[in-house]
């Protein structure tokens, strides 16, 4: 049985298209030029060309297909118009309506560009209708691993990832890779891997099933002439916007230019606050600083005449008591020597006596003379070994109150050099422990000031994030219109393909 299958080959100029068509035709098996290829940014294909190929399907030539492959003219040509395109689209209509297609391969060399995603838009809302996709095969060219899966099957992940317009395309459609460079560059590599990727194309395409007959193809030339009257007035629509755009984007920048002044004015107005309050805080401590460091040095006079007055009474009572007990030893020595003289006054009295009697008793023996004489020297004698023995613990107390004396005196000598020392240490700590304190007040000032400049510092910093987050805000909004623009742009132009399609459905 013999069928002719119609494949319609679509896609951006310079993708590979008619390269495709030549693989599949395979002319004089050497891949001879039935389509003209294109090495440009101009296709060379200016209107709808087909070609025949018969492909055997079993073994012993009993089942053949024939393909009739229709190469059609490249979507973003750089010598046509979209409205030049679309008329030369518009010459498949016939063949389409009568015989249908059995596929359609939509034909990339890369990445989908922009033209790619407005070619397939055009695919599916102009030249055919959304059941467009059911028959659609994407094949990617130019791709020298197609024989690697992994290779193909992380393109084709990177594809649906980087191409967030063409996902939900992505998603129901097949990709299909091959590799076909030219055979006058690379020579018999190149013949194989054509050979390869047709193999691949051949197999794929006997798996597609059905045949797509759009059930709008018969107003495709009225949709063609009302898309091309639609894009003037969305062309117009887009004058108009861009203006109301512009108006914004003057009225915004007045406000920027304004915002930025007033910030300005604001930023002069707290700096000069700022150093005035840094003047009156330096102020304001120097101030504090002097007066409690004449506070501190009022206590510590204090202190120091508190402390002199202490020792001074302590000297005091220590010379009273030296005095008391120098009394006391005086009166003591008196007291020994007014005994001593009373002892000498009563043994003269004695001896007056003795001698009166003696006188008295001149008539008396010379024996008892003799006796009295002895007994009256035995007693001086006595007498003055007593009163020597008194004069010599007299004078041994004397001396030994003379030396306490000079014991006491040099104690409190020492006492009174301990307390000069004492007094001249605790003048020093004071000194020292006003120094301190000094230093650390100067220091606290310090930090307060260091806190007080960070905490300006922080609120410049505020000021200035909170400056460019309104400068980031205005870009923001100047975005937001942009593409609020943009959206209402192609808002307005799906409206206009809605209508059209609409229309015509």
């Amino acid at each position: 049985m013999n069928e002719i299958r119609n494949i319609l080959l679509i896609g951006r100029t310079g993708s590979g298209k008619s390269t495709l068509g030549n693989v599949l035709i395979n002319k004089n098996d050497n891949f001879e030029e039935v389509f003209k290829e294109s090495e440009g940014s101009v296709s060379a294909t200016k209107h709808i060309e087909e070609g025949l190929v018969e492909i055997d399907v079993s073994r012993d030539g009993s089942e053949k297909v024939k393909y009739r492959i229709i190469d059609t003219i490249g979507i973003g040509d750089t010598k046509l118009t979209p409205q030049g395109v679309l008329t030369r689209l518009t010459e498949i209509a016939t063949r389409v309506k009568n015989e249908g297609l059995n596929h359609i391969l939509f034909v990339t060399k890369g990445r989908f560009a922009k033209e790619e995603i407005e070619a397939y838009d055009l695919l599916s809302s102009i030249i055919f209708d959304s059941e467009v996709l059911k028959y659609t095969t994407i094949v990617r060219t130019s791709f020298p691993k197609f024989e690697n899966k992994d290779k193909c099957d992380d393109d084709r992940a990177a594809l649906r990832k980087e191409n967030a317009d063409l996902a939900h395309i992505l998603n129901l459609v097949n990709v299909v890779y091959v590799d076909n460079p030219s055979p006058e560059d690379y020579g018999e590599m190149a013949v194989a891997k054509r050979e390869s990727s047709r193999k691949r194309l051949l197999t794929y395409l006997a798996g597609c099933q059905g045949n797509y007959r759009p059930s709008n193809i018969d107003t495709l030339d009225e949709r063609v002439n009302e898309y091309k009257t639609n894009e003037q007035k969305l062309k117009e629509k887009m004058k108009e916007l861009e203006k109301v755009r512009k108006e914004q984007e003057e009225e915004f920048r007045k406000k920027i230019t304004d915002l930025k002044e007033e910030q300005a004015r604001e930023l002069r107005e707290n700096r000069i606050k700022f150093e005035e309050d840094v003047r009156k805080v330096k102020v304001e401590g120097e101030e504090n600083l002097r007066k409690t460091k004449t506070e501190m040095e009022e206590k510590q006079r204090r202190d120091m005449a508190d402390l002199e007055n202490r020792n001074r009474q302590q000297i005091s009572n220590l010379q009273e008591s030296h005095r008391r007990e120098a009394e006391s030893i005086r009166a003591s020595g008196e007291r020994q020597m007014q005994t001593i003289q009373d002892q000498m006054k009563r043994s003269q009295e004695e001896t007056d006596r003795l001698r009166r009697e003696l006188s008295e008793k001149s008539n008396s023996s010379n024996n008892d003379i003799a006796v009295l004489l002895a007994q009256m020297k035995t007693d001086d004698k006595k007498w003055e070994e007593r009163r020597e023995a008194q004069r010599q613990e007299y004078e041994a107390r004397r001396d030994e109150q003379r030396w306490e004396s000079r014991q006491q005196e040099a104690k409190l000598e020492e006492k009174r050099i301990a307390a000069d020392k004492e007094i001249a240490q605790k003048r020093l700590e004071a000194e020292e422990r006003a120094k301190k304190e000094a230093q650390k007040m100067a220091q606290e000032e310090k930090i307060r000031l260091e806190i007080e400049k960070r905490e300006q510092d922080r609120k410049d910093r505020e000021f200035e994030e909170q400056k460019k987050w309104r400068e980031a805000e205005e870009r923001r909004k100047d975005d937001q219109i942009a593409r609020q623009v943009a959206r209402d742009n192609e808002g307005l132009i799906q409206k206009g393909l809605g209508f059209i399609a609409g229309r015509k459905g």
